[in-house]
């Protein structure tokens, strides 16, 4: 599980895949995009205050090593989804739910793709809400991280969500440093919001 290998401080090189434009249209629809390939580099040993007042524990792994993961691509006006073999990671995140549960068959991981465009995200929510497994459950990354929080770092920050292959749910604060690579700002396991909860939500 790689919320063993990202942990605050850990710096990784790594490109995000692009952003994937298609039609917004609410439809559900597989994610397209593979995984870039993501490098463990070593750990962030700048001083820094705020969120960082005591030394952070770095996962030891050798270095330039890679961190296994699937991609689940954001695909704004769509809910995109992945079939869950393993760790899968997505993002960057602002607002949207990414929620799991069985679908076709099999267990996926959604990202569903709000925009800002109130007719486009009532599309969004009203098909994703009609198809939610049973089994679902779901959080908001973006929620996990103050203002105060992610300023303290004293960089430009992005967030990415994990999703484990045991169902855990993970917000994670990259801090930008440096063409193509990060170091965590930290890590947060987020609880789960049950199906009730998200059709309240969605509604």
């Amino acid at each position: 599980m790689i919320e063993h290998a990202l942990v605050a401080d850990a710096k990784i090189r790594w490109q995000k895949p692009n952003t994937v434009a298609q039609q917004q249209n609410g439809a559900i629809v597989q994610s397209v995009s593979a995984a870039s390939t993501m490098r463990y580099i070593g750990s962030n040993q700048q001083q820094r205050r705020g969120l960082f007042r005591r030394p952070a524990r770095v996962y030891q792994m050798p270095l330039n090593s890679p961190i296994p993961h699937n991609w689940l691509d954001y695909i704004p006006g769509r809910t995109a989804y992945v079939a869950q073999g393993t760790d899968v990671l997505t993002g960057f995140m602002s607002g949207c739910l990414i929620a799991r549960g069985t679908y076709q068959g099999g267990m996926r991981v959604f990202h569903m793709g709000t925009v800002e465009n109130q007719v486009v995200n009532n599309q969004v929510k009203t098909t994703f809400r009609a198809a939610l497994p049973n089994d679902a459950t779901g959080f908001y990354p973006a929620d996990a991280w103050s203002v105060a929080e992610r300023a303290a770092t004293n960089k430009a920050t992005d967030i990415i969500a994990l999703v484990t292959s045991a169902g855990g749910f993970f917000s994670i604060l990259l801090c930008h440093d440096g063409v193509g690579e990060y170091f965590v700002g930290g890590i947060k396991k987020v609880p789960p919001i049950h199906r009730p909860a998200l059709l309240a939500r969605l509604a």
